[in-house]
Parts: C-alpha cells; structure tokens; sequence
C-alpha cells in the first residue's frame, strides 16, 4: 500500500516540478499524492503572497490528470506568522486523520519551520527538490516542458518590467545578478500553465497589473 500525501501547492513551477517527481522517480513509487493544499487570504480569494486567483487553481487542479482533493486554507488579510502557522497546523491534523502519512513542498532551500510543523503534527516530511542547484533545477524544468508566468515580484530586486512575463530561459538570463533563477529568495513567484502534469494547457488572459505592499502583481484569468 503506497502512503498517502498531501502537497503544498501554490500553483507555480516548484509545486509542479515537486509533483511531477513524485509522479516519474522510482524513490517515490511508495507514495502517492492524494491531496492539493493552497493558502488563500480572505477577502481577496487569492494564493497568499501570489495573487493567483482561486478560480484559477482550481483550473489547475482539474487539468491535472490524477483524481485529487483540494484542500483551500483561509487567512485574515492582516495574517501574521503565528496566524499561518496555526492554520496550516490544523489542515495537516486534518489530513493525518484521513491517514495521510506524508507532507511534501517544492521547497529548494531548507524551510526549517515547515519541516518543524510536519514534525509537530507528527507526519514526515518529503522534499524532492531539497538542496537542487536551483539553476539547473530551473533549465530542468524549462526543458521538461513547463511553462509559466511570472505574477509577482520583488519590487526592491526586480522592476515592474518583470512582472507578466513567460518564465523562460530569456527571462533568467535577464535577471540582475545575485536573483536567484528559481525565485527561492521571494525575488518573483510563478504560476504554471501547461506541462507534462497537465491534460492540456491552461488557457489564461493577462489582467491589470498592481502594486501592493512593495510588490508588483498581474492578474491572470481563465480566458476559456
């Protein structure tokens, strides 16, 4: 019997390249993804600290060809840390009562405090891309055929000029030094749209772009 996970999921590359691991590596053949979690803000019915709309991962989810649940977490829009924590503590309860054994990200670098929450909660941890080159880790999922928009950035690493744009090789070769290619610093986060975990691609339309709080966001909309 395979053990049951649930992945964090924020729609973009890394949460795409972590399923799709799980999906092709044989050290994973004993675990299976049962469930998608997302942490959306009130009020907004956004990814939280993305902007990605939640119609939109929902699009996401059902292009994925596996039979999966969705698990959408809510915070307050004047959420802190402790606020997070509790919330994404009480879904992973949740799931470990349904008899999922296995929390899993796309985290490259090492989150010491999602992996402490794991453990809190007593289920074990699974990182498939921990500690990857994260260069090679963004040529890799290119290649792999993902592809992605950018729907936000740093504006005190990256100008507004980024935000929108296809997440290619073009695009990192344009990034100032010292931005990390994956984004792990919280330079840009993407949102994926075709790849070899989806059916087919997703079709979106680019919206308004905004500035909130030092950081530039495109709204992205099914356009189906």
């Amino acid at each position: 019997m395979r053990n049951g996970v649930v992945l964090f999921w924020s729609g973009g590359k890394d949460s795409a390249m972590a399923f799709y691991e799980f999906m092709i590596n044989q050290r994973y053949d004993k675990h299976e993804i049962k469930s998608l979690l997302t942490t959306f803000t009130e009020g907004y019915n956004r990814v939280s600290g993305h902007g990605v709309r939640r119609s939109v991962i929902e699009k996401q989810i059902d292009y994925i060809d596996i039979d999966l649940d969705f698990h959408p977490n809510y915070i307050s829009k004047k959420s802190n840390w402790s606020e997070y924590v509790s919330v994404i503590e009480n879904s992973l309860s949740a799931h470990k009562k349904n008899k999922l054994t296995i929390a899993a990200s796309g985290d490259i670098f090492l989150e010491k405090q999602r992996m402490a929450t794991i453990k809190k909660i007593g289920m074990k941890g699974s990182f498939p891309l921990m500690f990857k080159k994260t260069r090679e880790q963004a040529i890799k999922s290119i290649d792999l055929g993902f592809k992605s928009y950018i729907v936000c950035v740093d504006s005190t690493v990256l100008d507004k000029t980024y935000v929108g744009k296809v997440y290619d090789r073009d695009f990192i070769e344009q990034l100032p030094r010292g931005v990390d290619p994956c984004g792990e610093n919280g330079e840009f986060h993407t949102l994926v749209f075709d790849g070899p975990i989806f059916e087919k691609p997703l079709k979106l339309k680019r919206g308004s772009i905004v500035f909130r709080e030092l950081f530039y966001f495109a709204d992205f909309l099914i356009d189906e």
